[in-house]
C-alpha cells in the first residue's frame, strides 16, 4: 500500500519537477518536444519567438522578457473555412502593419504562393483575407519561408523568399527571390537577386538596414541546416556577390533569426537535439543563447552577448577557481602565445576549445571538431572570451566579434575547466543557477 501511495506522489509531481528542471535550463527546450526553426518578434518589452513543433510544422509559442526563462503559451486560429488558404505553420515571421493596426504573418501555401495570418494580440490568429498573398510564377520548382521587411527609400514592403530553382539539381538549385509592395496586396515579383549556381536552398533568408547597408542573412542547406551566413550590398536589390560576405556562426546554430529589440539586433538559433553533421543532423533541438548583432566599421558583422544577458550574469555567485560543474558560466581574458598563436581550452572529459589568429573550433574528447568559424583576431591584444557550458553544450564568444555553439557526444556529467596559466590575464566563473 505504501509503494502505491509513493507511486502515485511520484507521478502527481513529475510534471512540476520536470518543470522546474527545465525552468533551470541554460538552453530552452518545450516540455515535450524539440525546438525548430524560430522566428522572434520583440513587443512592449517581450520577446514571442515563435518555432516549429517537429512533424506537420505546428507553429507554437514561447514568450520571455528576460531571454533565459521561456514560458510556454498556447496559440489558437479561428475557423478554418474550405476555401481559405491555411497552413499548420500559420505563424513565422511577424511584423505589424501600421496601417490597420495589426500583426501579420506570411508563409508559404501551394507552388510558390505566399498567403498570410493575421492577429490583434500575438496570440489569436485567422487567416488573413485573401488580397493578402504573394502570387506565384513560373520561375522555381519551389519557393518558401518568406520574409517582409520595410523598405524606407521606397516606402514599400519587401519579402525575400528562399527558391529552388526550375530545372536545377537540389545541390546547385538555391536562389533568394524578391518580391514588393506598396500595400501587402500588390507585388511586384523581382526574380531571383542571389542565384550563385553553386548552392543549396538558402533556408529562412532575411533582409535588414544597418546603417547604409542592407544585408542578406541565411542558411544555406547542404544535407542539413546549414551555419548563418550573409551578403551586403547597397540596396535591397543588389548588387549580391555569389560568395557569402561572412559567417555569424557555426553549424550547430542552426535556420538563426534576428529581430530587432528596438534598434539593436538580436539572432537566434537553436542546437540540434544530438551531436550533427551535415548528413546525420536531427530537425530542431534546444534554444541557443541569443546573440547581439552589429555592423564593424568595414561593415562586416560581429556578433556578442547582449547586454541584457550581461546583467543577468553579473548577479552569478563569482569565484576565482572553475569547479566540476555540469553547467556553468566562465569569463576572462587571454593573449595568444607569439610561439604557437594559439590557446587549447581543456573542457574535460568533453573536449576542448581551440582557439587561434584565424580559427576558432570546438572539438570532442577525441579530437575531432564539431563546429568551426573563422576568425581575425589581432596580434598582441587582450581577447575577452565568455563560455558557457550546459552538459554535452558549448558556446563561445570572443572579442565581443565571434560567436561558437555546439554539441558534443558525451553523457551529463561534471566538466571542468582548465587553461595555460601562461595566457590567462584574468578570469572569473561561476556554476550555473538561473534564479526561478
Amino acid at each position: 500500500m505504501r509503494i502505491f501511495w509513493l507511486l502515485a506522489v511520484i507521478q502527481l509531481f513529475a510534471p512540476l519537477i520536470k518543470a522546474q528542471e527545465e525552468a533551470t535550463m541554460l538552453h530552452f527546450k518545450p516540455r515535450d518536444h524539440s525546438l525548430g526553426d524560430v522566428h522572434p518578434f520583440f513587443h512592449q518589452g517581450e520577446c514571442f519567438l515563435y518555432s516549429l513543433k517537429p512533424g506537420k510544422y505546428e507553429s507554437v509559442l514561447a514568450r520571455s522578457k528576460d531571454w533565459l526563462r521561456w514560458t510556454e503559451t498556447p496559440l489558437t486560429h479561428a475557423e478554418v473555412k474550405p476555401a481559405d488558404w491555411m497552413s499548420p505553420y500559420f505563424v513565422l515571421g511577424v511584423f505589424h502593419d501600421p496601417v490597420t493596426r495589426v500583426f501579420r504573418s506570411f508563409y508559404g501555401h501551394a507552388q510558390g504562393r505566399m498567403v498570410s495570418s493575421v492577429s490583434d494580440d500575438l496570440l489569436n490568429w485567422a487567416c488573413a483575407p485573401k488580397e493578402f498573398h504573394v502570387p506565384a510564377s513560373g520561375y522555381y520548382q519551389r519557393r518558401r519561408d518568406p520574409f517582409i521587411f520595410w523598405i524606407p527609400e521606397m516606402k514599400q514592403y519587401g519579402c525575400v523568399m528562399t527558391t529552388w530553382m526550375k530545372g536545377r539539381p537540389k545541390e546547385t538549385c538555391g536562389a533568394v527571390s524578391l518580391a514588393t509592395s506598396p500595400d501587402l496586396m500588390h507585388w511586384k515579383d523581382h526574380g531571383p537577386i542571389l542565384d550563385p549556381g553553386t548552392i543549396g536552398e538558402p533556408e529562412c533568408p532575411q533582409m535588414f538596414q544597418l546603417g547604409a547597408r542592407w544585408y542578406l542573412l541565411a542558411s544555406i542547406y547542404d544535407r542539413a541546416v546549414g551555419q548563418p551566413v550573409y551578403w551586403s550590398s547597397t540596396s535591397p536589390f543588389g548588387p549580391w556577390k555569389n560568395d557569402p560576405d561572412g559567417v555569424l556562426d557555426g553549424k550547430d546554430l542552426c535556420a538563426a533569426q534576428i529581430a530587432l529589440n528596438g534598434e539593436t539586433p538580436v539572432l537566434f538559433g537553436w542546437i540540434p537535439l544530438t551531436p550533427a553533421k551535415p548528413d546525420k543532423q536531427p530537425w530542431g533541438g534546444h534554444l541557443a543563447l541569443p546573440r547581439e548583432v552589429h555592423a564593424l566599421p568595414d561593415g562586416r558583422l560581429g556578433t556578442r552577448l547582449p547586454a541584457k544577458l550581461l546583467k543577468h550574469f553579473e548577479k552569478l555567485p563569482w569565484q576565482r577557481e572553475a569547479g566540476a560543474w555540469s553547467h556553468f558560466v566562465a569569463e576572462f581574458t587571454l593573449t595568444l602565445p607569439e610561439s604557437t598563436g594559439e590557446v587549447r581550452m581543456s573542457l574535460d572529459p568533453l573536449g576542448e576549445i581551440l582557439l587561434k589568429r584565424d580559427q576558432l573550433r570546438i572539438l570532442d574528447a577525441a579530437g575531432e571538431c564539431w563546429s568551426e568559424l573563422p576568425v581575425d583576431l589581432p596580434k598582441g591584444r587582450l581577447l575577452k572570451v565568455w563560455l558557457v557550458v550546459e552538459d554535452d553544450r558549448v558556446e563561445v564568444f570572443v572579442h565581443d566579434r565571434y560567436s561558437l555553439a555546439a554539441r558534443l557526444p558525451a553523457t551529463k556529467g561534471p566538466v571542468r575547466l582548465s587553461i595555460p596559466s601562461a595566457s590567462v590575464k584574468s578570469g572569473r566563473f561561476s556554476e550555473w543557477r538561473l534564479p526561478r
